[in-house]
């Protein structure tokens, strides 16, 4: 950490001052003393973003920073990359690892041979338009009919119902119908999928090539 702040043209008394937290922050502390030939992959990959922080940056950038990492070590990553987030740091990160991508980002952008083909907030790219889970506590046997009425398609998966809806206004008025049956709705739930399976989409997709 000190030969990282030197090369950043930081003082010794201002690198003595910042070690101590950025030690405590990586959870290292006690480590000081020890070579880092030592330390497991994920004590070195919070080492680097230790170094990376040391000038105290507004904005990170990183790549991979849980690859070849055990669960333990990607999970002490993660909770370090939400901290600082916290914070307030704006954090570029590039994975392959999409389950990882998808606990700690707010935003993402997906490229494909080097364009752009998709940006956005996660839960605008990961939530299925117009598709819901319904949660009823009468039979399916008594909603179907009235689905079927509205013309709004419905399956039952899982012990629940999966409806796909035009617009607002078929939703509105498919409860209409539902509370005039005297069916008792639990909830209205969006259908999303994993950020992997959206991933798959996208590069897959013709409108994508």
């Amino acid at each position: 950490l000190y030969y990282y702040g030197k090369l950043n043209g930081l003082n010794k008394a201002t690198l003595h001052q910042r070690m101590p937290g950025l030690f405590k922050l990586v959870n290292l502390e006690g480590w000081e003393n020890t070579k880092i030939r030592k330390f497991s992959k994920g004590m070195l990959q919070r080492l680097g973003i230790a170094q990376a922080l040391i000038n105290e940056p507004k904005m990170l950038f990183l790549d991979e920073p849980t690859d070849g990492i055990d669960p333990v070590g990607r999970r002490e990553v993660r909770d370090l990359l939400k901290k600082l987030r916290d914070q307030g740091k704006t954090i570029f990160l590039n994975s392959h690892l999409l389950s990882e991508v998808e606990r700690i980002s707010d935003e993402i952008a997906i490229l494909k041979k080097g364009k752009l083909v998709r940006q956005g907030s996660l839960e605008s790219l990961i939530s299925r338009d117009h598709h819901y889970d319904l949660l009823v506590e009468s039979e399916p046997s008594a909603v179907t009919p009235i689905c079927e009425q509205l013309s709004v398609p419905v399956t039952a998966q899982n012990g629940h119902l999966s409806i796909a809806i035009k617009d607002t206004a078929q939703l509105n008025a498919l409860i209409d119908e539902l509370r005039s049956a005297a069916v008792k709705i639990r909830g209205i739930i969006p259908q999303k999928i994993s950020l992997e399976d959206y991933f798959i989409e996208v590069i897959e997709s013709k409108e994508s090539q």
